[in-house]
């Protein structure tokens, strides 16, 4: 079962919000830069990179980040496929969705195709290939990281938005950065949290929050281990060294 989704402009920095069922995909193509967020996901689309996805039931929304109107085409459908949770995809065979957009598939063909694209997806894949090159999925996870270090991120959650076991994760991303994917959401927590510390306004639960923990407690344990003080003691004392 599929619905078109006609042809929707989007002027800059408009935003707007798009419904779907449980299990629902939905492929989105746009002719210019756009940013689509669900959950704590965000997914930059443009003119070469359209997306694939199968979020939670609910909605997610579709902003212009781009200096010029935008127009998105769109796909969803339901075929009885699942993936993981809040699964989204911008390397795959565009083929088939491309040629239904465009009235040169019909539903049979259109079906087959596509259900062969999502069954590849599917398929567990190793994060770096026999030749040891870095999987491009883990340089978008760094760059994941580095965008979203201030919200509340977990393992769980940096396994999933790759599509792996968050062990396996731990130990490939360990392996090419040197470094495990929490140590470095740390340490820019960290980086982050000690340039909030100086303004004497801000209170340490909410810099904790501002910095992506859950709680003050969690914020000062950690920050305790990297920098053997409390945040209230490291705040003292550098603000005494600065006035």
């Amino acid at each position: 079962m599929k619905t078109m989704i006609g042809e929707v402009v989007l002027f800059p920095g408009e935003l707007e919000k798009w419904y779907t069922n449980k299990h629902d995909f939905i492929y989105i193509k746009s002719d210019g830069a756009v940013e689509v967020r669900f959950n704590r996901i965000k997914i930059e689309l443009n003119k070469e990179t359209p997306g694939l996805f199968q979020c939670s039931q609910g909605s997610f929304s579709i902003q212009n980040i781009s200096t010029h109107p935008v127009t998105l085409r769109a796909i969803k459908f339901t075929c009885g496929i699942k993936m993981q949770k809040d699964f989204f995809s911008t390397d795959f065979e565009q083929a088939p969705f491309v040629s239904l957009l465009t009235g040169e598939a019909f539903d049979e063909v259109y079906c087959s195709h596509i259900i062969k694209v999502l069954e590849h997806l599917k398929k567990p894949q190793q994060l770096q290939n026999s030749r040891d090159r870095i999987d491009s999925r883990l340089i978008q996870l760094n760059r994941y990281i580095r965008k979203n270090y201030n919200t509340p991120i977990s393992l769980q959650d940096l396994a999933d938005y790759v599509g792996v076991h968050p062990t396996y994760l731990s130990n490939t991303y360990s392996k090419v950065f040197k470094i495990s994917p929490i140590l470095f959401l740390n340490q820019l927590r960290m980086k982050a949290a000690k340039e909030l510390l100086i303004d004497p306004k801000l209170a340490i639960k909410e810099i904790a929050e501002l910095v992506g923990y859950n709680s003050a407690s969690q914020f000062s344990l950690i920050f305790k281990r990297f920098h053997s003080k409390t945040p209230s003691q490291f705040r003292k004392d550098t603000l005494k060294s600065i006035y």
